[in-house]
């Protein structure tokens, strides 16, 4: 750069851009390679920062969202595992997985906890607890703990006493700061671990999934997604806790196998949005199906590949069955088309599947093939038992009793149904459904 020089009114002169004239002779032919090469290299620099501004526009924490997803519930709506999530009189229903607790979610943001062993059932209810999209059940605690997923972030409702349902508010939007991370909010899904010691969420304001330690008032982990930078929209952890499905609220979607000491993180599916996922009770199998579509895959992991050419599970995606047309054992057939939800039997031998357009639930049972590739069985399509235009919203099996399961079918209009399941095998349910 050129010197600057003081001017008669003494201010400095800028330095003139330079004028280069090229001849035509080979003398200067380098110097304009050098000139149209800086040029580019300007030019590219510029392209970057622009760029950058743009992925910061658009990546933005959902907190400097609020205002907008709070008047617009559709982006909630699209991805929720409740059919018309924003209408729907119950928006979430959980069980918890070893007592015959239930927790109804309704569209004022109410829970309603049913106790199998009595006829009350417990409000919990908060005014900064909006926008409720998830709860589940702390296993094997002592008393019953419940965390709930709303847009303001986690709440832990901890039961004081068996005698009587006196909930008290133990983690708030207050305690939530001392975790420092504000941009985890409109939360998506939640699942605990084995032992109840940690907590997994994924939220719509943050393109990771964090584990918290409840007990100790502070988040263990921060897990990114792998290749992009969305944020997640269900979560599903296998029965024997081994893997963690994470769905993009993009596209596809990731395993990770979780411990306190590493995880690691895989891309397994690449195109379209997971609509909903379940794991069998085996731990083999992800059964999912993908948004727009009719049809149910499996998702497993190679066995041989991993014992025999790589160190690390190599994932396979088969299809299971189309559910366009379906035909029961007993000969009835009907237009199904894109399924919205699954829900899987406790014992892995029923499940459910609420679809898109339909006003029926689809019960199925879950067979092995001769290679033990899993194969969906239709029994039967549950009607609404009550009077009216009714369709499922939502759905979830729990325990009754120490005996017996039960289907608990949440309908738009707010009517419950139960379908009560007693086969404790695949062969007991074979004869209970006249099955050869």
């Amino acid at each position: 750069m050129e010197p600057t020089e003081l001017n008669t009114d003494g201010n400095r002169n800028l330095p003139q851009p330079r004028c280069i004239i090229f001849e035509r002779d080979n003398h200067n032919i380098p110097e304009l390679y050098n000139f149209l090469a800086n040029l580019a290299i300007e030019y590219w620099n510029w392209f970057l920062e622009k760029l950058e501004l743009l992925k910061n526009v658009c990546f933005r924490p959902i907190c400097n969202l609020k205002l907008t997803l709070s008047a617009d519930p559709e982006i909630l709506d699209g991805i929720s595992q409740t059919r018309g999530w924003k209408t729907a009189a119950f928006r979430c229903i959980e069980f918890h997985p070893k007592i015959s607790l239930m927790a109804l979610v309704t569209n004022q943001d109410i829970i309603l906890i049913h106790d199998g062993r009595s006829t009350t059932h417990t409000n919990l209810q908060s005014f900064h607890q909006k926008d409720i999209t998830c709860v589940a059940f702390r296993p094997w605690s002592p008393v019953c703990e419940l965390a709930v997923g709303c847009g303001s972030g986690i709440y832990l409702w901890r039961e004081s006493g068996r005698s009587n349902h006196n909930i008290r508010h133990m983690l708030g939007t207050h305690l939530m700061r001392v975790l420092q991370d504000e941009g985890h909010n409109y939360v998506t899904s939640l699942q605990w671990n084995e032992d109840g010691t940690i907590l997994i969420s994924a939220a719509l304001g943050s393109s990771h999934i964090i584990l918290w330690e409840p007990d100790c008032q502070q988040k263990i982990r921060l897990i990114p997604a792998p290749n992009s930078l969305s944020s997640f929209s269900l979560l599903r952890y296998s029965p024997d806790f081994q893997v963690l499905f994470c769905a993009s609220c993009e596209a596809g979607g990731s395993l990770c196998q979780l411990n306190r000491s590493k995880w690691k993180s895989e891309q397994v599916l690449m195109r379209n949005r997971i609509q909903t996922a379940v794991w069998t009770t085996c731990s083999s199998y992800l059964l999912f199906v993908r948004v727009g579509s009719t049809r149910v895959y499996s998702c497993t992991s190679d066995g041989e590949s991993t014992i025999f050419l790589r160190p690390k599970p190599q994932w396979r995606v088969e299809l299971v069955v189309d559910l366009q047309e379906v035909t029961t054992c007993s000969g009835e057939q009907r237009c199904c088309g894109e399924p919205h939800t699954f829900a899987m039997d406790p014992l892995g031998i029923y499940m459910a599947t609420i679809f898109k357009q339909q006003s029926f639930v689809l019960l199925c049972l879950l067979a092995n093939l001769p290679r033990g590739s899993p194969h969906l069985l239709p029994l039967e399509f549950i009607n609404c038992d009550a009077d009216g235009e009714e369709y499922p919203t939502c759905m979830g099996f729990g325990i009754s009793d120490p005996q017996t399961r039960c289907l608990v079918i949440c309908w738009n209009s707010g009517h419950i149904q139960r379908y009560v399941v007693t086969a404790k095998c695949l062969q007991e349910a074979q004869v209970l459904h006249n099955i050869k």
